[in-house]
């Protein structure tokens, strides 16, 4: 019995190379994901690969390939800020909580963001919701409603550049 790739369910197109190697990829991150989950154990894989696969066919469904690419290094290089950002965000707002006069100036932000609809944005949202006194409320077409603790700081700035490092991220030129 020959394993055909166009049986996936809500695959476009896997009969050609380009799309068998995203789901192969796909697989293995799941299957290192369910590894480092299990501490590799050897019980667990009886479970893990069948989950693997299904989890790499469901992310061909929602998100097919030969859509935008990330650049796995410079995802990597966005890790440390990402963490220094989660770290500085929970500071500021612990800081902010304590300070016997509760130094807040409340307002709103309305962002136009570059970035192409999907992923990216959802990126963005995320991020600025980790910056210190930022929680993205919502959205309409390319507009971000962002909630600041602070309008005295510089949130635009902070934001512009958050926006850069996830431009570079998926190969767009910065903007």
């Amino acid at each position: 019995m020959r394993f055909r790739f166009t049986a996936l369910p809500g695959c476009a197109n896997l009969s050609d190379m380009a799309s068998r190697l995203v789901f192969i990829k796909r697989l293995a991150i799941f299957l290192g994901l369910w590894l480092v989950l299990t501490g590799a154990s050897p019980s667990g894989l009886a479970f893990g690969i069948p989950t693997a696969v299904m989890a790499a066919m469901f992310s061909m469904r929602l998100l097919p390939s030969g859509g935008r690419g990330v650049r796995v290094g410079a995802v990597m290089a966005m890790v440390p800020g990402f963490m220094a950002q989660s770290v500085r965000g929970g500071i500021d707002v612990a800081w902010r909580a304590f300070h016997p006069s509760l130094p807040v100036a409340p307002g709103w932000l309305h962002w136009r963001t570059k970035l192409p609809r999907g992923g990216p944005r959802v990126t963005l949202g995320s991020e600025l919701s980790l910056l210190p006194g930022t929680l993205v409320a919502g959205s309409r077409g390319d507009i971000l409603y962002v909630h600041c603790l602070d309008i005295r700081k510089d949130i635009a700035g902070e934001i512009a550049a958050e926006e850069a490092r996830i431009a570079r991220t998926i190969g767009e030129a910065p903007g």
